[in-house]
């Protein structure tokens, strides 16, 4: 499917052999904010855990020329690790946006902003009546990005070994 009216890229699901070339460019896409100390899953994870992390949700990536150059996953319901961490992701009819991802060479184009509206519609779907995300409380751009988006800051949650707070964010009206 032509994707954001665009002719040279495409959407579509996940599939195993995405790993390897997601994984890089999701080691791109986060270079700046592990560059700010900023020690996200994503800036450094192996081919294994972006698989696992996929296959943890209905997982949407974006290509250019066979490439992957975008991808977001979202969860129905949350992963057990942000339930561990806030009850935010424990409430019924939750679901949990995770590893949204541009690459730099891609930014500026509303893919970011596609993907969302692809997972919206999507989650509205499954019957979801709320996404939550989490990410760096000093990611400013992200922060203001999921604000324009609809979601609000809620709670606070501090992910074992990261070097930052996250802030736990939430749109309701989906």
């Amino acid at each position: 499917m032509t994707f954001g009216g665009s002719g040279d890229l495409t959407v579509r699901l996940f599939r195993d052999d995405d790993a390897g070339p997601l994984t890089a460019m999701l080691h791109r896409a986060y270079a700046d904010l592990a560059a700010g100390g900023l020690n996200y899953t994503a800036a450094t994870q192996d081919e294994a855990t972006t698989r696992h992390r996929a296959r943890g949700g209905r997982c949407w990536v974006v290509e250019c020329a066979g490439a992957p150059v975008a991808t977001l996953t979202i969860s129905v319901p949350p992963g057990r690790g942000i339930r561990a961490l806030t009850p935010i992701a424990r409430e019924p009819g939750r679901a949990w946006l995770n590893q949204l991802a541009v690459a730099p060479e891609h930014r500026g184009r509303g893919l970011a902003r596609a993907l969302w509206a692809e997972g919206l519609a999507w989650a509205r779907e499954q019957g979801v009546t709320a996404i939550g995300a989490d990410t760096a409380i000093s990611a400013d751009r992200l922060v203001g990005m999921y604000g324009r988006w609809g979601f609000e800051h809620v709670d606070t949650v501090h992910w074992a070994g990261k070097t930052y707070d996250s802030a736990v964010l939430l749109r309701r009206a989906i």
